[in-house]
């Protein structure tokens, strides 16, 4: 009789269990599981050449991504394109009802004219801080700036012919660089020439040429490499051909600030902005990287983040 009542009531604890499973199943998984963060959907909108030298950068946006439930979608700006055209592609982005996106602004007084009273997606700009943006992830180009003019001035006479490269004239944070560079220099004894080509030919003859992003810093130490009396190179930002050329010495020293970081802290900000929170501008701490310090401990996380 005892054993009879076990196997009902076993009997009736399996029903039980096989019943709630079937109610698991009937039940959508949205309800069992807490809500999350809402899913966003940010552009990112670069330069053309900007995908190598930023490819570093790309790695910490995704990661922020994926950290963070967010999408993403890169886009480049063809040869031709410049700043009217960057901003036709965030109006585009704007109609497509993208959440946010993070502009390396091509023109500023561009981006600024749209944003002025711009009630589409909120935006965030590397590099450039433009009126209007929600926030802006880069470094100190004053400080940058004097700090290049520095290496030049402990390096240089004051005689010798000094080329600073405005390679991207329309965007306002290798502006400030240049600009900060050149009072620096300028207060210093030496007549800094302002060049918006490089070319081989234009680099005969001068002691050092300073460039403020790493498009242009690349370009310079390949083709002062061509010259009879090489000038020394100077620069702002880091890439694979950038620290490369700091190992061999084709690049006397560079600015080096973490793009990984940069890149995470602007989808951060884009995603807490897609979201309706504050997003807060981020200032990165730089540091200066000298011809074959490359392997130094303290630049290796800084220069080597995959290998870090």
């Amino acid at each position: 009789m005892k054993q009879k009542g076990y196997r009902a009531w076993q009997m009736i604890v399996l029903g039980l269990l096989a019943a709630a499973m079937v109610v698991s199943l009937m039940i959508p998984e949205s309800l069992l599981t807490p809500p999350g963060p809402k899913r966003v959907e940010i552009s990112i909108l670069l330069r053309q050449g900007d995908s190598v030298v930023w490819s570093t950068a790309r790695q910490g946006m995704e990661q922020a991504a994926e950290d963070l439930g967010a999408e993403l979608r890169f886009l480049t700006l063809e040869a031709e394109g410049g700043g009217s055209s960057q901003v036709e592609l965030l109006r585009r982005q704007a109609e497509m009802d993208v959440d946010a996106a993070v502009v390396i602004p091509a023109d500023c007084a561009a981006l600024e004219q749209l944003l002025e009273d711009w009630q589409g997606l909120p935006v965030v700009t590397l590099e450039s801080q433009v009126e209007g943006a929600r926030a802006f992830v880069g470094t100190d180009d004053e400080a940058v700036g004097r700090m290049l003019a520095q290496q030049v001035a402990e390096s240089c006479p004051t005689s010798g012919r000094v080329l600073l490269v405005d390679a991207f004239p329309g965007c306002a944070g290798p502006s400030r660089r240049l600009e900060s560079a050149k009072t620096a220099l300028e207060t210093a004894g030496f007549a800094p020439e302002v060049c918006s080509e490089l070319t081989a030919e234009i680099l005969e003859g001068a002691a050092a040429v300073l460039c403020f992003e790493p498009v242009s810093l690349e370009q310079a130490a390949a083709l002062a490499a061509q010259c009879e009396e090489r000038p020394l190179v100077y620069g702002a930002g880091v890439s694979a051909s950038v620290v490369a050329s700091l190992e061999t010495g084709g690049i006397a020293a560079a600015i080096a600030w973490s793009d990984y970081a940069a890149g995470y802290l602007a989808v951060s900000q884009a995603a807490a902005a897609a979201r309706g929170e504050q997003a807060e501008s981020q200032t990165l701490p730089v540091t200066l990287v000298k011809e074959g310090e490359t392997y130094d401990k303290d630049h290796q996380r800084l220069l080597y983040p995959v290998f870090s």
